[in-house]
């Protein structure tokens, strides 16, 4: 009986003791059990969130000093129903590593091999992983944050911090620049640019032998007019700038470049055409064929011969400009530049013509064996003016858009230098050289002669830039560039010619008309542009 009255108080004992042991979250496997009986329930609370914790992937910009989190209390009293092993909460998660070199960081941020450690400034940077001395998270770097990579500008991958041109870490202070966008910068391209053709009157004809290839007679065409030259150049620019101060407001920059001369010939000759001639305006109403005339070079009958016409043409220029910032700072990834400054252009042309033949044996009226007669005009154009303009960049990551544009006024000097002359061999051998060819003669063009004239001179220019390294930029752009009131030398030739002072064209006692001689000097103004792309690179420093 004593057995079976001991038995039952245990029994009832241990269904009173059974939620009470239940309350304890270090046995009970159902917390939540004595919650459902009614029974008070102690909840654990959470571990006060660190401020100074960085998550993993976002890097703390620079000038942000995080509120160090309390330390626990020590020895082993509970925090928030947990108890403390050597005076961390048990539970907590401890980060090993191994330890890197240390480094003394001059800022508030310091950048270690494996990753960020919010800590004081001026404190060396251990990761240890406590909440109190800063987390070490692994290092990930987002599009649009702070660089983990020292040298790497902040126009890459953020902003400055407020209050500073540049980040302190990176250049030593704040009136320091941001990397990679020293106070100086150079450039050189290769440029592919394409320039005008040029337009000349009707230099060479043919047509049936009667009528000797006289413009507007017969079945008189055209050879060689109209358009004419090589219009590709291969060139090269370059650039040097320097800003004035590390806020990047003003600057003086020096910019030149040079297309190299480029070349073009065309070149007929009895044995492509029978019938080859150099037609004119005869002006001399006391001479044969007044009005539409020539000058026969070969038939394949009486002589053979050719004729060439070759032109050439080369462009350089520089200028050198002040910049005034008038947008943005080293920090933004966009900005605008005033410009103002003088600009110097120089294209010079030169077209020559030249005419060979010789006397077929046995051949009647030809009173030269062999000749060669040569025209040859040469034009300078240069331009010196003031100019403004804007020049403006946006920065994406490392991609880049800059643009410019600018506007030139001043003066073009234009220059004409007009040659002419025949060599002849006369029967026997007899050479007769004489001064003039068919389009430049003596006492009427061939000279030398100048003029000047008010000109506009605009350009525009396009460049996208990638960021290659922090100070090293590639960049691919298209430019264009205008001249006006540029004089070219298809353009100083007189077609109208008094056949009478021609060398060796009109029989002996032929008087030239009196007044205006021609042909004469042509000072007709034109444009002129060029275009192309180009390939560059960029150093700041």
């Amino acid at each position: 009986m004593r057995r079976i009255l001991l038995g039952g108080l245990a029994l009832g004992l241990g269904m009173f003791a059974s939620p009470a042991v239940g309350q304890d979250s270090r046995t009970s496997p159902q917390p939540q059990r004595s919650a459902k009986l009614g029974r008070p329930m102690a909840i654990p609370e959470s571990p006060p969130t660190d401020p100074g914790i960085t998550p993993a992937g976002l890097i703390r910009r620079a000038g942000e000093v995080p509120v160090p989190a309390p330390m626990p209390p020590s020895g082993g009293i509970p925090i928030g129903g947990q108890p403390l092993m050597n005076g961390v909460p048990m539970g907590t998660p401890m980060l090993s590593y191994p330890t890197p070199t240390p480094r003394i960081a001059s800022g508030p941020t310091i950048v270690e091999d494996r990753g960020v450690v919010a800590g004081n400034p001026g404190a060396i940077g251990y990761p240890t992983g406590l909440p109190s001395t800063g987390t070490v998270v692994p290092s990930v770097i987002p599009g649009d944050f702070g660089s983990p990579l020292p040298g790497m500008e902040a126009p890459l991958y953020g902003d400055c911090p407020p209050g500073l041109t540049g980040d302190p870490m990176m250049t030593g202070g704040p009136a320091g620049r941001v990397a990679g966008m020293g106070k100086w910068w150079v450039s050189g391209e290769y440029l592919m640019w394409w320039t005008q053709s040029a337009s000349v009157p009707s230099l060479v004809t043919t047509s049936s032998p009667a009528f000797s290839g006289r413009p507007g007679v017969g079945d008189t065409r055209t050879l060689i007019g109209g358009q004419l030259g090589q219009t590709f150049h291969s060139g090269a620019r370059f650039t040097l700038g320097r800003w004035f101060g590390a806020d990047q407001i003003w600057g003086l920059e020096a910019r030149g470049f040079f297309l190299g001369q480029a070349a073009s010939t065309a070149t007929l000759s009895t044995s492509m055409v029978p019938f080859l001639a150099r037609p004119f305006f005869n002006v001399n109403p006391n001479t044969p064929f007044f009005g539409s005339d020539s000058e026969v070079i070969a038939d394949s009958i009486r002589a053979t011969g050719g004729a060439q016409v070759h032109l050439e043409n080369q462009v350089w220029g520089g200028e050198i400009n002040f910049r005034r910032k008038l947008y943005g700072d080293p920090c933004t990834r966009c900005g605008l530049d005033g410009i103002i400054g003088y600009r110097y252009l120089d294209m010079s042309e030169q077209l020559s013509i030249t005419e060979n033949f010789t006397t077929i044996p046995g051949a009647v009226g030809v009173p030269f064996v062999t000749g060669t007669v040569v025209d040859s005009f040469r034009t300078t154009n240069q331009f010196h003016g003031g100019q403004i303009g804007l020049a403006g960049t946006y920065q994406r990551g490392r991609w880049s858009l800059d643009g410019r544009a600018t506007v030139a006024f001043g003066t073009t000097n234009r220059t004409v230098d007009i040659t002419g002359y025949q060599n002849l061999v006369a029967p026997g051998g007899i050479p007769v050289n004489a001064a003039g060819g068919l389009l430049a003669l003596p006492g009427a063009n061939i000279g030398r002669y100048s003029d000047s004239v008010f000109s506009v001179v605009p350009e525009a220019g396009l460049n996208l830039g990638y960021q290659l390294t922090s100070r090293m930029k590639l960049f691919v752009g298209y430019n264009f560039l205008y001249m006006g009131n540029v004089l070219r030398p298809g353009e100083a030739i007189d077609p109208y010619v008094d056949a009478a002072r021609i060398p060796n064209f009109l029989p002996p006692g032929s008087a030239p008309i009196a007044g205006l001689p021609r042909p004469a000097p042509q000072f007709k103004s034109s444009g002129f542009f060029v275009q192309g792309i180009s390939f560059g690179m960029q150093f700041n420093w």
